[in-house]
């Protein structure tokens, strides 16, 4: 595991940084956000693939969110300030450009980091990925996420709940690399129907839809090595 800290920066009073870089320096840098209460280890999930990712040549960094894993919890954290978090990795590592892949719950943090810095953006991919307060506004159960009973005792993943169904995605208008959106048809969670719509009125150059009939929420998993595909170039 590629792990490290990178120190706090002037002003950040809840301490170092911690992000995962998995990858030769010199293969294209990809921004991972995991779903939503996940910390950097969700990465590994997808390393069933790893083979086909270092063929790819792709170095994976994932920043770890607010109060997770072991990152310390500050509720007056929100969306800008993942986004300087994951900025001052990038410039630690020496990063300047890079695709972003994000899945569900993750994917209001990816808008808000390539809104930020949209000229750095190679490509933006989005799996089964909540569009922002829709979750809320269309009647999705807070239940398929996590139980009111451990929203109720966890306060890390109540505060990120809480911004996903309270905090409006930021404006992707001045993005123009290409976005790719993966979905399952049946997904009850993240609903295409719903969230699909919204993501194509937002992004300027939505490349590809692949939808996937009959599957759930689990089509980042299942379909994997084609996202991987998509970020290489090679979609």
């Amino acid at each position: 595991m590629a792990a490290a800290t990178e120190p706090a920066t002037e002003g950040r009073a809840r301490g170092p940084v911690r992000f995962i870089d998995e990858g030769s320096p010199d293969w294209r840098a990809v921004i991972f956000f995991g779903g939503l209460g996940t910390d950097v280890n969700a990465f590994y999930s997808t390393e069933f693939a790893r083979d086909v990712r270092e063929r790819l040549r792709l170095r994976v960094v994932s920043v770890e969110r607010n109060g997770f894993g072991m990152t310390p919890f500050d509720p007056s954290l929100g969306y800008a300030d993942a986004v300087d978090d994951v900025l001052g990795v990038l410039d630690s590592l020496a990063i300047r450009c890079f695709a972003v892949v994000a899945i569900s719950g993750g994917a209001p943090f990816a808008a808000a980091l390539a809104a930020h810095v949209p000229h750095r953006v190679l490509s933006l991919h989005l799996a089964a990925a909540a569009a922002g307060p829709l979750v809320a506004d269309h009647g999705t159960a807070a239940t398929l996420y996590a139980p009111p009973a451990l929203l109720a005792t966890d306060p890390p993943l109540a505060h990120e709940w809480g911004l996903l169904c309270t905090e409006p995605l930021a404006d992707l208008s001045g993005l123009y690399a290409p976005a790719y959106l993966y979905w399952g048809s049946e997904d009850d969670v993240i609903p295409p129907a719903v969230h699909v719509p919204e993501w194509r009125r937002r992004l300027p150059r939505v490349a590809a839809l692949r939808s996937y009939a009959g599957e759930g929420h689990d089509v980042q998993y299942r379909h994997w090595e084609q996202i991987l595909r998509d970020v290489a170039g090679l979609g």
